[in-house]
């Protein structure tokens, strides 16, 4: 049996992806979730308290959520709770209901408790937007629970970028990891999300491509190297596939080479996932990018910009015997 855990950037959605000035194709970006037959997918820069997944305006339904089926979807949406961020830029989860369930506990009083998805609680200078955590329990197969961090991480500082992304393998994955919560089940941990940071071949021990010394691309992390800097773990960082569109660039940040952006096709990887080798040994992982321009937007660029997004989703796909 297998799993299809997806992640996607939706740029800036917001509620004003809803209206008539600025329309975001909702019917299209649910379209893509649910051929792509995503059991799960964790979502970034999702505005407005995630109104665009689930608002109802005026007794018009026009919502993701409402495009999948509120019968068979569900969804969860956080602020990141990043300091100096005029858009209040949050996360989301959307997984199918007959796929996952969130973990439910019973207390010693006899009640119950379900553990909803939250941001983790970190040290202010750890990330610049703390990951959305989220546990979600295997229905009908496989007795297991995936725990799913998601993030982006910062873009204009390099040195700042490089700084949380070890934070994140070395301070964060371990201690969700590790955490024990009901004995006898076993449970996969997986980082996934917009790095805004590239994987190229030839990788390092760690998946994470090591430059040449005369590689312009500012974004290309070579400072994460052996993975048992952390704590011991061999964590593998994956999908190396060109994930952001080109387009006219108007950051005024000298951390990129504006070039890369002008254009039409695909510009970086940014999007990846990342996963303790020991742990997740005997589960088969396949991982790849959706190729969502061409499949849905008929290879038309410029359309899935305005409509749909700047990334592609991609896709981890676990495989158990």
């Amino acid at each position: 049996m297998s799993y299809r855990i997806g992640s996607f950037n939706l740029k800036n959605l917001g509620q004003t992806a809803m209206g008539k000035e600025h329309p975001r194709d909702l019917a299209k970006i649910a379209e893509i979730i649910r051929k792509e037959n995503f059991d799960v997918v964790a979502l970034q820069e999702v505005l407005s308290e995630g109104k665009a997944l689930s608002l109802e305006q005026d007794s018009v339904k026009r919502s993701i959520l409402y495009e999948l089926g509120t019968s068979e979807w569900d969804f969860a949406w956080a602020h990141a709770e990043s300091e100096n961020d005029p858009r209040s830029e949050g996360y989301a989860f959307l997984w199918k209901k007959k796929r996952f369930r969130l973990p439910v506990a019973k207390l010693e009083d006899g009640t119950k408790r379900t553990f909803y998805p939250r941001i983790c609680r970190l040290k202010r200078d750890l990330m610049t937007r703390k990951p959305y955590y989220a546990r979600f329990v295997a229905r009908g197969g496989p007795y297991f629970e995936i725990r799913l961090l998601c993030v982006h991480t910062h873009f204009t500082d390099r040195d700042q970028r490089r700084q949380e992304l070890d934070n994140l393998l070395k301070e964060v994955y371990p201690q969700v990891e590790d955490r024990v919560y009901y004995k006898g089940r076993p449970s996969y941990t997986v980082i996934l999300g917009d790095y805004n940071a590239e994987l190229r071949r030839p990788f390092n021990t760690s998946g994470f491509y090591v430059p040449d010394k005369n590689e312009k691309n500012e974004n290309i992390e070579e400072d994460i190297t052996t993975a048992n800097r952390w704590g011991g773990k061999r964590i593998k960082t994956v999908q190396y596939e060109k994930t952001t569109l080109k387009r006219k660039f108007n950051n005024e940040s000298k951390d990129v080479d504006d070039s890369i952006y002008e254009g039409r096709g695909y510009a970086n990887n940014y999007d990846h996932f990342s996963y303790d080798v020991d742990r997740f040994s005997g589960v088969r992982i396949y991982v790849r990018r959706i190729d969502a321009v061409r499949k849905y937007c008929g290879d038309d660029f410029e359309t899935y910009f305005k409509t749909v997004s700047d990334h592609v989703p991609i896709v981890m796909t676990m495989g158990f015997k």
